[in-house]
């Protein structure tokens, strides 16, 4: 049974009227994972007996942010999932050189709430001692029924369940949304699907051995931790190459903050956002950066929209509608560059469509 959510801190999140609350939402998770931690599948082609249970309650941290006014989409809440190693803070870095990198402000400033998590094992969530339970089915579970929650459970005080829920995954998050969608498929919870950084072919995906073990990465911090942790130090592949692109302040501050993956979820990405399809019957967008060094760069794949658009839609066939939109000049942390606002917008633009769907 999913339990109430813990309310820690009440901050502004802009100059705007706009008011954001951190989180702890637990979340109950009874699923099946591999034995072999490594199973590229994520399990979607395992047999029984090489699959074993996970069963807990974990607590999901998020910053919930919305309008201090009622708006018109007051019942739709955007639920954003950060990509690997990165935790929430992804959707609202701080403001740099005076930009604002922050999503979660600009788009209630456009009159839309948000609940940015820390998915399992990362950031201020759960962290399983055992690192193979942090695997895309756990991971994605907690998800699916933190979504669940969302739509039968007031979070806060004059806050009603929300009626619509609109998922934006960032790269890894991407394809945890993805793997909910292949597993629920029509009965999935979130209604909408904007999931950036992500395509069914990523030809310069960086191999296992750039990953650096969490415990010796920072023995103060992660010392304890099962080596099955891990992290990623150089961050300059999640930019675009040219080095003008972006902010170095932002680039170091990105370093300053690295957090955790595990084994399993780098290696289970590919497959769980290539090698399915899935049944999911509401909207989905996908949205990458033209600079994005690990699906575009390197690769005539995104030179051709309507090409690249017909090669994704396969997977979803499901689908109320499909759309593809390629940002010219981001890269993968397409949230972090000086373009942001571009995708912001796009992202906002998405969202009110599936709103009114």
């Amino acid at each position: 049974m999913l339990l109430s959510a813990w309310v820690l801190a009440l901050h502004v999140a802009s100059a705007v009227a706009c008011s954001c609350s951190s989180l702890v939402i637990p979340v109950d998770v009874d699923v099946l994972v591999p034995k072999d931690p490594t199973d590229v599948f994520g399990g979607l082609k395992s047999n029984a007996s090489s699959l074993r249970r996970v069963k807990d309650t974990y607590d999901i941290y998020g910053v919930f942010c919305r309008p201090d006014t009622v708006t018109e989409n007051a019942d739709v809440l955007q639920l954003l999932v950060h990509g690997f190693t990165y935790t929430s803070q992804y959707w609202s870095p701080p403001i740099e050189e005076f930009r604002n990198y922050s999503y979660s402000a600009f788009s209630c400033d456009q009159g839309l709430s948000s609940l940015a998590i820390d998915t399992l094992g990362a950031g201020l969530s759960s962290r399983p001692l055992n690192a193979s339970d942090v695997q895309y089915p756990t991971s994605a579970a907690a998800i699916t029924q933190l979504a669940r929650y969302l739509k039968g459970t007031s979070i806060l005080p004059g806050v009603a369940p929300f009626k619509k829920i609109i998922g934006i995954g960032h790269s890894l998050g991407s394809g945890l949304l993805n793997f909910g969608a292949i597993v629920e498929g029509a009965g999935y919870p979130i209604d909408g699907l904007i999931l950036t950084s992500s395509a069914g072919v990523t030809p310069n995906l960086p191999p296992l051995a750039i990953l650096t073990t969490a415990r010796d990465f920072n023995p103060a911090r992660w010392g304890a931790l099962d080596p099955a942790y891990v992290t990623l130090g150089i961050r300059t592949l999640l930019y675009p190459p040219a080095n003008t692109s972006f902010s170095p302040r932002m680039l170091a501050f990105d370093g300053f903050t690295v957090d955790l993956g595990t084994v399993s979820t780098f290696l289970q990405t590919p497959q769980a956002v290539t090698a399915f399809k899935t049944n999911y019957t509401g909207p989905i967008a996908k949205v990458v950066g033209s600079e994005d060094q690990a699906i575009c760069v390197g690769s005539t794949q995104c030179d051709d929209v309507a090409a690249l658009t017909a090669a994704e839609r396969v997977a979803y066939l499901a689908a109320r509608s499909f759309e593809v939109v390629v940002e010219q000049g981001s890269g993968h942390d397409m949230n972090l560059d000086f373009l942001a606002q571009g995708p912001f917008s796009t992202f906002v633009n998405f969202v009110n469509q599936f709103a009114g769907l």
